[in-house]
């Protein structure tokens, strides 16, 4: 098997040369930004909606990336190319950068920019057929003060631990409730429900990222004169739903059939659930 060739501040680098400095603000302070792509044969889905997001919450943070829009875009197929991918995971990561030690920020220091890309690793057939589990969390929606609308952080400590308790409780993913009770999105994923017919999903928020996956759902449900609403939805509310799914980058449109052992549903996946996904793969 080849090594992969990481692109690092516009050189490829094999994957155990492609270092950068232990002051890097991404390492020290989790200070910057990333966005997960996938490729379906040669091509970047939605390349534009992922870039979009990237430059916004760039501009949030106050980090001026060191590349163009154009640049990233060459940088990203390039990436794919040289290691010879057609349907693989693309990340890229920005990061404030190498800099003195505190806090301040030093706007003369280069930013650090990151793109590694693998080969998808599919989620089996029978996961989608048979739909997962889910754990909602009360009271644990992350958001970052100052900021009002959620991004793509290399800050992603409470994600993992509640995405480890979620698989340690025996469920797929974990989904995070708000001061409020009101459910907001998953470690790593937007989800959906659907009550007579009607599909629903949190309205974006501070604590509820703009998924690029998410917009394609509820353009698909648009096109398909299917009813969806994007509103608060409370931790019972998915208990009584006729279906849930769970969506991002890398595994489309998940099944849920349990919630906090909950049965949802007939406990399989439902019919606009699976309706969804197929057109999501036209």
């Amino acid at each position: 098997m080849s090594i992969p060739l990481i692109y690092l501040n516009g050189l490829f680098w094999p994957i155990d040369k492609a270092n950068i400095s232990i002051l890097d603000r991404g390492f020290t302070y989790g200070d910057g930004l990333f966005e997960t792509l996938r490729t379906y044969s040669d091509r970047i889905f939605r390349l534009d909606e992922h870039l979009d997001r990237l430059l916004k919450s760039a501009s949030l943070i106050f980090l001026d990336l060191p590349m163009t829009r154009n640049e990233i875009r060459s940088a990203m197929y390039a990436t794919i190319e040289i290691n010879g991918l057609s349907d693989s995971i693309i990340r890229i990561t920005v990061t404030r950068g190498a800099q003195d030690p505190g806090m301040g920020i030093n706007y003369e220091s280069s930013p650090t920019v990151v793109i590694y890309a693998r080969p998808i690793i599919a989620i089996s057939d029978r996961t989608y057929e048979t739909g997962i589990a889910i754990s909602l969390f009360k009271n644990s929606a992350f958001r970052i003060a100052g900021i009002i609308s959620q991004i793509k952080s290399c800050n992603y400590l409470a994600h993992i631990i509640l995405r480890e308790r979620a698989l340690k409780e025996g469920s797929f993913e974990g989904v995070m409730l708000d001061h409020k009770n009101n459910v907001t999105e998953g470690t790593s994923s937007n989800i959906f429900m659907i009550k007579n017919n009607e599909l629903k999903t949190p309205e974006l928020s501070e604590f509820v990222l703009s998924g690029v996956t998410r917009q394609v759902i509820l353009e698909l449900a648009t096109a398909n004169k299917i009813s969806c609403k994007e509103q608060a939805i409370k931790e019972d509310d998915v208990y009584e739903a006729d279906e849930v799914f769970i969506t991002n980058t890398s595994i489309e449109i998940l099944p849920v059939c349990y919630v906090n052992n909950h049965k949802i549903g007939g406990g399989i996946p439902g019919p606009l659930t699976k309706f969804l996904h197929k057109m999501f793969l036209k």
